[in-house]
C-alpha cells in the first residue's frame, strides 16, 4: 500500500470517527488547546476536559456576540469545550467581580476582548453545585467565556486529548 493511499485510508478513519462523535477535532475554540480530542466516559473530576450544550437563552446570546457557531446542540450551537474546576457538592460564591470556587478565584470582566459589554447569566450569590452541574472553565485562556458568566451547567461527555497542537495560548 502506497504512503498516499494510507495516507486517504487515515484521513477517511478519522472523519467517520468525528461523524460518529467519537473523536473531536478543536480547531475553532481557544478554550482549549487545539488538536484531536476522544470521547471518553466516566465519573467528572477536577481539571478534565468536558462538552456540554448551552441553554438556549445563553447559547442565543453566544453566537449574537459572535462566541459560538451553529451547531447540533437542541440550541443551535456547537458544543462548548472547558476544563472542570467544580463538581456537585463544591461551594462557589459570585459577586460582580469574581468567582470563588475551591480555593480559587476568576475574575468576572465587564467587557469582552473586542470591548463590548458582557452579560453575566450567573448572578452574584453563593452556593452548593446541585448533583449533575458542574463549573467549566478555561485557563488556556484568561478572558474566556465560560461558567464565570453562564453559571453551573451540565456535561455531555467528558474528553481525552489525543494529539495536541502547539500549547500557544491566544
Amino acid at each position: 500500500m502506497s504512503s498516499r493511499t494510507l495516507l486517504l485510508l487515515v484521513m477517511l478513519a478519522l472523519i467517520i470517527l468525528n461523524y460518529f462523535h467519537i473523536l473531536y477535532f478543536n480547531i475553532f475554540t481557544h478554550s482549549l488547546p487545539q488538536g484531536v480530542y476522544l470521547r471518553t466516559k466516566g465519573s467528572p473530576r477536577i481539571d478534565e476536559y468536558a462538552a456540554t450544550c448551552l441553554t438556549p437563552t445563553i447559547a442565543r446570546y453566544g453566537i449574537a456576540k459572535g462566541y459560538l457557531a451553529q451547531g447540533n446542540c437542541d440550541s443551535g450551537t456547537v458544543l462548548v469545550l472547558k476544563i472542570i474546576k467544580g463538581l456537585p457538592g463544591d461551594h462557589y460564591k459570585v459577586d460582580n467581580k469574581n468567582l470563588e470556587l475551591n480555593g480559587h478565584s476568576y475574575r468576572i470582566m465587564n467587557k469582552d476582548s473586542s470591548s463590548r459589554a458582557l452579560r453575566s447569566f450567573f448572578v452574584q450569590n453563593e452556593g452548593i453545585l446541585d448533583k449533575g452541574k458542574y463549573i467549566l472553565l478555561s485557563d488556556f485562556v484568561p478572558n474566556s467565556w465560560d461558567s464565570r458568566y453562564w453559571g453551573p451547567v451540565g456535561i455531555q461527555f467528558l474528553l481525552k486529548p489525543l494529539w495536541i497542537l502547539e500549547n500557544v495560548k491566544k
